[in-house]
């Protein structure tokens, strides 16, 4: 089995960071798998980076922050360099995704997936208000149109990737320092992943939405941009 190191992005998440940390971290121990837990604070402006050194105490728990978030990913990417397993992997703080298909995920790339990610929309409904189910379902069918993605859901933040896979593929989308592309870094690097001909596997997960969402529409569009430019650079 590879080794992996799992991201979990932060953002003022004090309520539930504590708790959801030591979830993981006991689920890591029972798969028996080299790991390392990585706590990204996205500059939180409350008490997530006290309970987040708090926790880096611990062995194999690691705390990194940044002052100029929220970046939605890009802070993200940038600390996927610093691990060195052989798998990276991150998992939405909020534990939307039940830790009950972990090991299914981590599977995937034992058996020779470049890249397994979690789905919602492949046989397994998942629990969230109408309106933003909505949003979602039109997003996928969007992006699978406009670019031509065989993947069912793109934005599920439950991922996982063989180390250089997804270092190539984060040297090739840069660091947006406008911040503008907002969720659209997990599409970009699914489309851009198909477009290197990467083996994906989309495993269906249980998935349900969390009391406090970061999505709001007026921000998200400021997205828009980047899936031009991403069009016309792949063609």
């Amino acid at each position: 089995m590879k080794s992996v190191s799992v991201f979990v992005p932060a953002y003022n998440e004090e309520k539930i960071l504590g708790t959801n940390i030591i979830k993981l971290y006991k689920k890591m121990l029972l798969l028996k798998r080299d790991f390392d837990i990585y706590i990204v604070d996205d500059g939180s402006t409350d008490n997530t980076r006290k309970i987040g050194e708090s926790l880096s105490k611990k062995s194999k728990i690691h705390y990194i922050s940044f002052n100029n978030g929220p970046s939605r990913r890009e802070n993200l990417a940038l600390a996927f360099r610093k691990s060195k397993k052989g798998i990276i992997m991150f998992i939405d703080a909020d534990l939307s995704t039940n830790l009950y298909y972990l090991p299914m995920i981590l599977d995937k790339i034992d058996e020779g997936y470049d890249i397994s990610i979690g789905s919602r929309y492949s046989g397994i409904k998942p629990k969230r208000e109408p309106l933003r189910k909505i949003i979602s379902i039109i997003y996928n069918l969007f992006l699978r149109l406009y670019f031509g993605s065989r993947i069912n859901d793109h934005q599920c933040g439950f991922k996982a990737f063989k180390r250089e896979h997804v270092i190539k593929l984060l040297d090739e989308m840069g660091y947006d320092k406008s911040l503008h592309r907002g969720w659209f870094w997990d599409a970009e690097l699914l489309i851009r992943a198909q477009y290197n001909s990467y083996k994906i596997a989309e495993v269906p997960v249980g998935w349900k939405s969390s009391v406090r969402s970061t999505f709001k529409l007026g921000t998200e569009l400021k997205m828009l941009k980047s899936i031009y430019t991403l069009k016309r650079k792949l063609g």
